[in-house]
């Protein structure tokens, strides 16, 4: 049987990736595709290699001076719970998801940005963090830098993002309700994202390119839209930067 507390701990699994205090920027621009994170790498200079484990990889470099962290945080719960929480633990305080999501409403075109305000947790990750009622929550002054500068770059919307662990059984028994809680999104990743940099009291925001429609049926996967949004992201997420930079 087992006896010890903890068989790793985040702290144990950096020391073993050579990770050294000070490492990492202060701010973290963190993806789930890695196309994005590298079009993230292009933007820093003098970027050094972090660590990669099991796909993901994370770089520091300057941006205007400042040190940044970019790389490919999770595509889904569970990887970006323990993505997340090495992070936090690695030591950085400002956390920007650059992720995609499916609308929830009828007038959310693909391309379009939601930021997320309100979380509903519908994946199975968190409930080994908090309990059950618990209620994830966006950092506000973060999130309103999110929604000023993304407004510019393209259509923008502030509403719930609920996520899900189970991509084929978007049904409406299950999702129409969420909606009615105000959900205007759906991702696989926000939730685990926004609980654990809660549990560790950083600043997190997400903001979510959108790929597709569950109300209209439209799927834009592939579509320019949303490959014109991605990229649009990232210049935009370094703009918020600036805006932290300027406080």
């Amino acid at each position: 049987m087992m006896e010890r507390d903890i068989h790793i701990s985040p702290q144990d699994l950096l020391l073993s990736l050579q990770f050294k205090k000070g490492d990492f920027g202060d701010t973290a621009l963190i993806s789930g595709q890695q196309h994005r994170a590298k079009m993230c790498l292009e933007r820093l200079d003098n970027p050094v290699k972090n660590f990669t484990f099991l796909g993901y990889t994370f770089w520091t470099g300057t941006y205007k001076n400042r040190k940044v962290t970019v790389g490919n945080g999770g595509f889904y719960s569970p990887d970006s719970a323990f993505v997340t929480e090495l992070l936090c633990v690695g030591g950085i305080n400002n956390f920007i998801r650059l992720g995609s999501c499916g609308a929830l409403r009828k007038d959310i075109e693909i391309g379009d940005y939601v930021v997320a305000a309100d979380i509903f947790r519908g994946e199975g990750v968190t409930a080994y963090y908090v309990d059950k009622d618990y209620k994830p929550c966006i950092s506000k002054d973060l999130s309103e830098k999110v929604f000023e500068i993304f407004s510019r770059k393209g259509r923008s919307h502030r509403g719930g993002v609920w996520t899900t662990d189970a991509l084929f059984k978007e049904t409406p028994q299950l999702v129409n309700p969420q909606i009615e809680k105000g959900a205007i999104a759906v991702d696989m990743v926000t939730s685990a994202f926004v609980t654990l940099a809660n549990v560790y009291e950083r600043k997190v925001a997400a903001v979510l390119a959108v790929s597709d429609n569950l109300i209209t049926g439209e799927l834009g996967f592939a579509d320019y839209r949303f490959f014109e949004s991605e990229m649009k992201m990232i210049d935009a997420g370094f703009k918020v930067i600036d805006k932290i930079q300027e406080e």
